[in-house]
């Protein structure tokens, strides 16, 4: 009886390739046994994850982030590190403290980092800049490790006693973790360029591997399932992959994975590909997150192995390596239905050029481009390159990436999807196994792999899904090389950069990166007064200063204010105070004037009516926040300071309005620090008590939206932290609040 037949497309692709340029393939056979035992529910099992054969015409997975970045979020997921892999860690603990010690406020710092959860890992390294801890910060930097054991038999030890939030009963079971433990020196020479980039180089969790196991058939040793203990490191991708579908337990808990049922997972399967891994030498490398898309995670751990999960009542596995064909498909074995068959993808979806990424340990760890992975047929073929990048986000290898990266091509070649009405006789094969196709009705010839399967139980006729299983494929993708880019050049050693900003900031006052009260100088006629407050300097040391006057002092004069850091007291030089601005024994504070006689502070020069400033320039509000100039409308109060007091207060916004100016591009040293920012050409920014023109402090920047803005009784207002006099309104309206 004639079959109802569809043919899509036309036959070409993989063989098109094995005639041009590949020999065949012989390097062994990769089984597909089937595993007995209780049957898990399919849904359970399949929730999530993409269906078996996606991966020849897949679009590429998203690429993961940067693991050399330290993740400090208060909802932080866990990390789950497998292989040897660098990660910078997220931190679970910080705390500055320590008094003061040789005259250093809160010297020490102690931060505690989790690499890992799902511990014990094999082995976790301190490292930084991608490096052993160097001997340079001996005496200023110590670690202390820990594997992850569950439980935990002490915490991470500080270097220092006294870690506010921090005991003995922090032991963090399970996660692999280390302490750093930070001293600060009164002239800032060690971490003079900041804390410097700290991470670990780990060897990940451990796995069951069922060939160490002597209860599984073929398995000799002492490894059991579910029993942690007895599991062993690997980088192999199938163990991993198998592993993690399994799940991650501590107390009972499940901790990590996906928590399939023992015989919901085809263990023989994961034995044959883990053989297959071993033989190409492929390995696994990386870190993923839970809470995430565990669906996405098995997916890509699957990748790393050039396999994937094939959903059903038992999770089992596909796999790229030589098959076997168990039985022979022939036009006596069909049922009645439609055949069909896709010789060759879309144009919209071919491709002919994969560029793969990898995370490379020469590049930071950071997913980085190797050289095109091309096939030169399919160009011919498709008459031009068609490319896509690739991440292969837990491989470390340049070769692996780019034979992971042909296999996609090649699989995307071959004859898929083949979709067939069979006899009950073949619903016994399952998917992932191979079978030989003699349907001369449908011009096939040729091995393929049961993607999916479809048993119709009125009947017992079973429709397959299978894609094309092309032999010589195999010895053209795994005879690929890859191509890494130029290692970079080496920067500066950490004393190097420690060194170098130490110099820099030799002629410099240290200045406050933060502080907790804005502005915390007054004064009158012959004292400045300073508010108790705290701050982080600029070399990310924290500090605490006192509350204190500075008496005796010239009226109507303009003072810098500084704490001496070896004296440990306040001291005021006139303006422009050039020998404490120029010496690193000093913080600087700010700027102060003293009044007059009759408390009249000296008035600056005074400015022109008429200025702008770019409207996304911040503008300090009353609250100590800063919203852009754009938001302000009449009536928003702002702090600032008094346009010939020089005090502090707060006055609303009377008037703002907003034009398409010229402007021009400022910079210069403000109180605080850099000052970039953006106004009209007359705008007047008050500096060293002198008003200076934009024109005067900056280039050309073309034309730009300004606010014009108008404070009442200050006539000022705070412009990126820089005193700006405002634009008087027209007509009535100034004065105070």
């Amino acid at each position: 009886m004639s079959k109802p037949l569809k043919i899509i497309g036309t036959v070409a692709g993989v063989v098109a390739l094995v005639a041009g340029t590949i020999a065949t393939a012989g390097i062994g056979t990769a089984a597909f046994a089937a595993a007995a035992g209780t049957v898990a529910s399919a849904a359970s099992i399949a929730s999530g994850i993409a269906m078996l054969g996606s991966q020849a015409l897949a679009k590429p997975p998203p690429a993961r982030g940067s693991v050399t970045q330290l993740i400090v979020d208060a909802n932080a997921p866990q990390p789950y590190a497998m292989g040897g892999t660098h990660f910078a860690g997220v931190l679970r603990h910080r705390a500055g403290y320590g008094g003061t010690v040789d005259k250093v406020p809160n010297p020490y710092l102690f931060d505690a980092v989790v690499y890992s959860g799902g511990g014990p890992v094999q082995s976790i390294s301190p490292r930084v800049d991608f490096a052993a801890v160097s001997s340079w910060y001996t005496g200023f930097l110590y670690t202390d490790t820990q594997l992850g054991a569950c439980p935990e038999s002490s915490a991470l030890s500080p270097q220092w006693a006294g870690t506010p939030g921090w005991s003995s009963s922090h032991k963090l079971s399970g996660q692999a973790a280390i302490g750093w433990s930070y001293r600060f020196d009164k002239k800032g020479k060690k971490f003079a360029n900041g804390l410097p980039v700290t991470g670990a180089y780990i060897e990940g969790v451990k796995v069951y591997d069922p060939r160490q196991d002597s209860t599984f058939p073929g398995g000799s040793g002492s490894c059991r399932l579910g029993d942690e203990g007895t599991y062993v490191y690997s980088t192999n991708p199938a163990l991993h992959a198998g592993t993690y579908a399994y799940g991650r337990y501590q107390n009972g808990k499940r901790t990590f994975g996906i928590g399939l049922p023992a015989d919901g997972i085809d263990w023989a399967v994961v034995a044959a590909w883990a053989n297959v891994c071993e033989a190409n030498g492929w390995t696994i490398s990386g870190v993923c997150f839970e809470p995430g898309d565990r669906s996405q995670n098995l997916i890509d751990i699957c990748a790393a192995g050039s396999g994937e999960p094939v959903p059903g009542g038992v999770l089992s596995f596909k796999f790229d390596a030589p098959a076997v064909a168990l039985d022979t498909i022939t036009e006596e074995d069909i049922a009645d239905g439609n055949m069909s068959v896709v010789a060759m993808q879309s144009y919209r979806d071919r491709l002919n050029t994969i560029i793969p990424k990898y995370r490379s340990a020469d590049h930071n760890w950071e997913l980085t481009q190797a050289d095109a992975v091309t096939v030169s047929e399919y160009v011919t073929e498709d008459g031009e390159e068609r490319s896509a990048e690739w991440p292969f986000n837990f491989v470390k290898d340049v070769d692996q990436a780019a034979q992971l990266a042909a296999y996609r091509l090649v699989n995307g070649r071959e004859l898929h999807p083949i979709e067939l009405p069979c006899m009950p006789r073949l619903r016994a094969y399952r998917p992932g196994e191979c079978l030989h196709l003699d349907l001369p009705q449908l011009g096939l010839d040729t091995d393929a792999i049961i993607l999916n399967r479809e048993i119709d139980p009125a009947t017992m006729t079973v429709k397959l899904t299978l894609i094309g299983e092309t032999p010589a494929k195999h010895a053209y993708a795994l005879g690929e090389t890859g191509v890494a880019p130029p290692t970079p050049a080496l920067g500066q050693t950490p004393q190097e950069r420690d060194e170098t900003s130490a110099g820099a900031r030799r002629g410099a006052a240290y200045r406050f990166a933060s502080k907790t009260i804005n502005y915390p100088l007054s004064s009158d006629e012959d004292s400045i007064s300073i508010a108790a407050f705290s701050g982080v300097l600029s070399n990310a040391v924290p500090i605490s200063l006192p509350a204190d006057t500075i008496p005796y002092l010239d009226s109507s004069t303009t003072y810098g204010v500084f704490w001496d850091l070896e004296a440990e007291e306040y001291l005021a030089t006139e303006w422009p105070s050039e020998d404490e601005m120029g010496s690193s024994d000093y913080v600087f504070l700010g700027y102060q004037n003293t009044a007059g006689e009759g408390g009249v502070y000296p008035e600056p020069d005074p400015p022109p009516p008429g200025n702008c400033v770019a409207d996304d320039t911040p503008i300090l509000l009353a609250d100590g926040t800063s919203i852009p100039a754009a938001d302000l409308v009449p009536g928003t109060v702002l702090r600032t300071r008094h346009e010939t007091t020089m005090a502090w207060g707060e006055w609303p916004v009377l008037a703002v309005s907003f034009a398409d100016e010229p402007v021009y591009a400022c910079e210069f040293e403000g109180e605080d620090g850099p000052v970039i920012i953006r106004a009209t050409a007359d705008h007047r920014f008050l500096i060293n008590n002198r008003w200076v023109r934009a024109s005067s402090l900056g280039e050309p920047d073309g034309t730009a939206r300004v606010a014009k803005i108008t404070v009442a009784e200050a006539h000022t207002y705070i412009s990126s932290g820089v005193i700006s006099h405002n634009a008087k309104a027209e007509g009535p309206g100034d004065g105070p609040i």
